[in-house]
């Protein structure tokens, strides 16, 4: 008894295990037949058939006489050859028409290609193709691949992809033997040549060994059926008992060589017996009297009582007559309890756990589903182009708005109707045609079905997102894949329930050009396919998966793109909005859009594209735009730091990303008094590595003057004229950073100030030779970044207080970092956080960090030339809101300690306080107002002020 209680709780455990990754058919093992669809089978069992591509048309029509229950109990495998040409693209149309057909013919069984011409990674292909395909559509429930396959398969990660090998029966247990070792999980069918004379020996005899359903190479009718009845009496949880031994007898009850094999049902002991079966004479079971009883026949006749049956001594004999066709026995347990006893009730349940290449399979397929009934759709989009400057405390926002069109063939056509700078509404004039930077396009995407170098998953945890139970799944790249390659790693967040991405976070690798880094996010939203309307995550638990349409809603970036040498870190953030789902007149709105003079850009597969108005009206892809950029410029800038306080600003600034069509990047501000020019090249020998030059002159004289002690000494103040040549390179590493070397060469003349005693030597005019080192990180809207430069004066002569002077501030060196980051917020809010760490060695008066508008560093309202430090610690913060759509007023508070021996600061605060406007104008015309003013102990009188217009041509 005890020996039978672990049995069945054995079994439990085995078929419980077996059938956690697929719902249990009608029959647990189940026994079918090979067919050619030449003849109707004579009952609804499993069948198997096997064409070529060229006799769908003619298997179509013998489908089409069979029972839908037939026809989902049908396993088919299609051959067919690739031909000629592209061997990938005559897989991808033979499997979308294969499928198109088992769509109007099935649903199946099981589905399988055996493709006859392919290399083992095409193959492998055909089969991922064929899966997620297949099952996204819901014409198979299983994919079936042949023995012969499965090496190449595995080798070439198509293992997940496939639940069923069909083998010989000859092969069940060498191949069930391999698969326990790579993949346990997959279920064996296997082919069966009938030979003894009970066919269902046979047959049971494949189930013995490993499989869960064997077809059998007979058409005889009186067979079929006999199979339809095993499979309704084989329903529940039966496993083979490998341990039992019947005799059997010959019919004047002399023992004989007979081999029986035994079944039994976990659930209540129920045992079938398959004797071998002898064609020419009748033969007898003999049972253990005590352990069972009620015997019954299993043929094509049903399942029936046995009357030829008796007892003698402890066996219970039952008689059988010469085997002419299919049969089993099937007998009830007969155990007696035993009254003293305790009856205990033992469950036991094994969950097998889900694997990552499962659940990327499940995304494939539903994904493949989702792709077949993409809608049409026309949403509002409103993307933000935020770029950081000054490390957070300042940044530019440029907004862009407008109708997005979809369809389902793929093209995606932006309208941009509205414009924003900083929050204030574009109103004159047509948008402009910004620059498309971008990063180049990435072909081979991740949870993509690829036909080599495949992405490798990892299944991170089990969690909650969004209101969705998910699973966290981490991808990289291949280990071979080549570094030429653009690709992406990052993690994807799938709905356990729908297998729906409901997140996917990317990092792009491989970047070439000026983009240097680029970091994406994508957030889904569910839609009711037959509503239309929006879902909670509470109604897409609810409902039917297939009933449901996914968008992208939400779209986040950050690039880190190489402008004129440095660094720029720009953050874009796209949001859909007021989705119009398969609307009737999408083709007269996209014609309406097409027709009006608002900017438009299409998503191709080189990238984002301008498209212009064609002669009929509506709208090519231009190839090419205008790289150039000319900006007038004028104002006014007032300083009393400066050596004419008053400044009247004119000028122009000229930008060209792409000088003489050879990638070079220039910049040239010409504002009269001011000069600035670089020139880059951002990508040398398509290294990444950017090299360029930098001038900076300025004509106008600053006054340097000196504070002892907290006292300004205006008769040892000095006048410099700088001018500057600056060579850089840099080179991005760590995805999100780069580095930069320079070598500089600056000029400095030096002037007496109109109260400067006629006793103080003034410095003589000298260059300086600089080579420094900077590096710049940036992720998640946070900029880090640290600087170290040498610098060298090829001249310098005693000046000044000759008991102050030392000879070794010839050289000095200069170092520092910040950390900076912007918070944007609704309707254009913006909050701007920065510190700043400055320091150096053997710095004078003229060498030390100074806190001018003009300046490295800048305290709002501090005179240029007024406030040195050797070392200090500056912050900065502010506020910016836009009203009315028409005007932006930012806030500033800038705050420093300062350290300066010369003038005795320890720690020494300084505080100012900054206001600036910003308006279009007339003409699309950008006006800009800026004023600081210090305050605290250390004010200064009076204030700093720029007004600029800026007007692109």
């Amino acid at each position: 008894m005890k020996k039978l209680v672990c049995l069945a709780v054995l079994l439990q455990i085995y078929v419980l295990s077996a059938s956690a990754a697929e719902p249990a058919p009608g029959c647990t093992l189940c026994a079918g037949a090979v067919s050619d669809l030449a003849t109707a089978p004579a009952a609804t069992i499993p069948l198997l058939v096997r064409i070529s591509q060229s006799d769908l048309a003619t298997a179509a029509t013998a489908l089409s006489n069979l029972t839908p229950e037939q026809r989902r109990a049908t396993t088919v495998i299609v051959r067919y050859s690739t031909g000629e040409g592209d061997r990938l693209i005559n897989v991808e149309q033979t499997t979308k028409s294969i499928v198109e057909w088992a769509r109007l013919h099935g649903p199946f069984a099981a589905l399988g290609v055996t493709v006859d011409d392919a290399d083992s990674a095409l193959a492998a292909y055909a089969i991922k193709r064929l899966s997620v395909t297949a099952q996204g559509l819901d014409v198979a429930k299983q994919i079936v691949v042949d023995r012969g396959a499965l090496d190449a398969l595995f080798t070439n990660g198509a293992q997940p992809y496939f639940d069923a090998v069909i083998v010989d029966a000859a092969d069940v247990q060498p191949t069930l033997a391999w698969l326990a070792e790579r993949d346990p999980s997959k279920k064996i069918f296997a082919v069966v040549t009938p030979q003894a004379p009970n066919a269902m020996f046979d047959v049971a005899q494949a189930l013995a060994n490993g499989a869960t359903r064997a077809f059998a190479a007979t058409t005889a009718a009186d067979a079929q059926t006999s199979f339809a009845q095993f499979n309704r009496a084989f329903s529940g949880d039966w496993a083979y008992d490998s341990t039992s031994r019947i005799a059997m007898l010959d019919a004047k009850g002399n023992a004989i060589e007979m081999p029986v094999l035994t079944f039994v049902r976990g659930e209540d002991l129920r045992t079938m017996l398959i004797p071998r079966g002898d064609a020419n004479a009748a033969t007898i079971v003999a049972l253990p009297v005590n352990q069972f009883t009620t015997p019954r026949r299993i043929d094509a006749a049903g399942e029936r009582a046995i009357t030829d049956t008796g007892k003698r001594g402890e066996r219970l004999l039952v008689g059988m007559q010469p085997a002419k066709q299919p049969f089993a026995i099937v007998a009830d347990r007969a155990e007696k309890i035993d009254a003293n006893v305790t009856k205990e009730s033992i469950d036991v349940a094994t969950r097998r756990g889900i694997t990552v290449e499962e659940i990327i399979r499940n995304h494939q397929s539903y994904k493949a589903y989702q792709e077949s009934i993409e809608p049409y759709y026309i949403a509002r989009n409103e993307t933000k182009l935020r770029f950081d400057i000054g490390g957070g405390a300042e940044a530019i926002e440029a907004t862009i708005a407008g109708d997005f069109f979809s369809d389902p063939s793929g093209t995606a056509d932006w309208v941009w109707q509205d414009f924003y700078i900083n929050g204030v509404r574009w109103k004159y004039g047509r948008i402009p045609e910004l620059p498309l930077l971008q990063p180049e396009k990435v072909s081979q995407l991740p949870l993509d079905i690829h036909l080599t170098n495949d992405y490798r998953y990892e299944l991170v945890r089990e969690t909650e997102l969004a209101g969705y139970h998910v699973y966290e799944v981490r991808f990289e790249p291949p280990r071979n894949a080549s570094a030429d390659l653009p690709l992406y790693r990052g993690t994807v967040y799938i709905d356990a329930r729908t297998w729906a991405r409901v997140r996917i976070s990317m990092i792009q690798l491989n970047l070439t050009g000026e983009i240097l880094s680029n970091e994406e996010r994508v957030d889904f939203a569910p839609f009711a396919r037959a509503t239309k309307q929006p879902l909670t995550a509470a109604q897409v638990a609810t409902t039917d998966a297939r009933e449901i349409l996914w968008l992208p809603y939400d779209v986040s970036a950050q690039q880190v793109v190489s402008a004129a040498g440095r660094a720029n870190v720009v953050q874009r953030a796209t949001n859909f909005t007021n989705f119009r789902i398969d609307p009737t007149d999408y083709t007269a709105q996209l014609a309406q859009a097409s027709a009006s003079d608002a900017r438009m850009v299409r998503d191709t597969p080189a990238g984002l594209r301008y498209l212009e108005k064609s002669s009929d009206g509506g709208r090519v892809v231009k190839e090419g735009f205008d790289t150039s950029r000319l900006f007038a410029l004028g104002g006014i800038h007032h300083d009393a730091g400066l050596d004419y306080p008053v400044v009247p600003l004119g000028g122009i600034d000229y930008f060209n990303f792409n000088l003489g069509g050879r990638g070079i990047q220039t910049n040239v501000f010409f504002a009269g008094v001011i000069l600035a020019a670089n020139a880059t090249h951002p990508n040398v020998g398509n290294t990444r590595t950017n090299v360029g030059l930098d001038f900076f002159g300025i004509a106008i004289p600053t006054e340097n003057a000196l504070y002892r002690n907290g006292e300004e000494q205006p008769q040892e103040s000095v006048k410099s004229v700088p001018l500057g040549l600056y060579l850089r390179a840099g080179h991005p590493f760590a995805q999100f950073g780069k580095v930069d070397v320079s070598f500089g060469v600056s000029h400095y003349t030096y002037q007496r100030g109109e109260d400067t005693a006629a006793t103080y030597v003034v410095p003589s005019d000298t260059f300086v030779l600089n080579p420094g080192i900077s590096a710049q990180y940036s992720r998640h809207g946070y900029t880090i970044a640290a600087s170290y430069d040498y610098n060298r004066r090829t001249s310098w002569e005693p000046w000044g207080n000759l008991a102050e002077f030392d000879p070794a501030q010839k050289s000095f060196t200069r170092f520092g970092a910040s950390l900076g980051k912007t918070f944007f917020l609704p309707k254009f809010q913006r909050i701007g956080l920065d510190v700043n760490y400055i320091d150096g060695q053997r710095l004078d008066r003229f060498s030390k960090y100074e806190l001018g508008f003009f300046g490295a560093h800048r305290v709002h309202g501090v005179r240029s030339g007024s406030v040195q430090a050797e070392r200090g610690v500056i912050g900065h913060i502010s506020y910016g809101f836009v009203f009315s759509e028409q005007f932006r007023l930012e806030a500033f508070y800038d705050h420093a300690l300062l350290d300066d021996t010369t003038a005795g600061f320890r720690r020494e605060p300084f505080q100012g306080l900054g206001i600036a406007g910003q308006t279009i104008g007339p003409y699309g015309t950008l006006l800009r107002l800026d004023v600081g003013k210090t305050i605290g102990r250390n004010a200064q009188d009076g204030f700093v002020a720029n007004v600029v217009f800026l007007k692109l041509f």
